[in-house]
């Protein structure tokens, strides 16, 4: 399924940092962090093959069938990269997606990157608001809220946090300038808000996108390594492994 109104991959807006890689490599991603579930591959600048699906679980029956489909016709030694998003996100989703693409590296050989999901965020939603700071606000399935700001030219102000509802207005208020709002939150923390602004500029939720994960990818390779990537956490995970139960069973 593709998302509504995500059908054209080819970006509108790009700085240096993110265009393709000289080489144009083939990059394959994978991203099962937030409330979607997506695979790409992108070719010669442009994502040539895509499945994306919103779905808040079930990302373990669908990822691996969805890679094998975007990469039918290339097969997989035709792939330069592997790129996955860290994160944040739901812990099974993105564990999910972690295991996805550390088992695909091992066998392939292939190199792997890690990229955060507030950079996936961050590269969409400059496609339609390219200028002034940017916020990307992303929904942590509690009262509060994963942010990362970005400046205008693109780079991350400050380390992603995680913001109570007044906290971020406060830390929005701080910018003194008009600011975009941008992730799969926006809408939540717009009807809670008391103390919104006026001149911030309120995009459409968004979910994250493999096709976005490969374009960065591509852009990024010669960060990419055979050490697997660890995911994003902001906070400790929701549950806890068995042997923690068990050890406070004995207790």
């Amino acid at each position: 399924m593709l998302e509504p109104h995500g059908d054209s991959l080819k970006r509108a807006w790009t700085k240096p940092t993110i265009m393709a890689a000289e080489l144009h490599p083939t990059v394959l991603a994978l991203d099962a962090a937030g409330g979607a579930c997506s695979a790409a591959l992108w070719r010669d600048g442009v994502a040539v093959a895509r499945r994306w699906e919103a779905m808040e679980r079930g990302h373990a029956e669908v990822l691996m069938p969805m890679v094998e489909a975007v990469v039918a016709d290339q097969g997989y030694e035709a792939i330069d990269l592997l790129c996955v998003g860290t994160g944040p996100g739901g812990y099974t989703g993105l564990r999910i997606a972690l295991a996805a693409a550390r088992g695909l590296a091992l066998a392939t050989k292939l190199p792997i990157l890690g990229i955060p999901n507030f950079d996936v965020h961050h590269q969409r939603a400059r496609q339609t608001s390219p200028d002034g700071p940017l916020a990307v606000i992303l929904e942590t399935r509690r009262a509060d809220f994963y942010v990362q700001v970005y400046d205008a030219d693109g780079a991350p102000s400050g380390e992603p946090e995680v913001f109570p509802l007044p906290a971020l207005e406060a830390r929005l208020g701080a910018l003194r300038s008009s600011v975009v709002l941008a992730g799969d939150a926006v809408d939540r923390f717009r009807n809670a808000s008391t103390s919104a602004d006026e001149s911030w500029e309120w995009l459409e939720p968004q979910h994250a996108d493999a096709a976005v994960l490969a374009e960065l990818g591509a852009a990024r390779m010669s960060l990419a390594s055979h050490v697997p990537p660890n995911p994003l956490y902001l906070r400790p995970p929701d549950v806890s492994s068995p042997a923690a139960d068990r050890q406070r069973l004995r207790g």
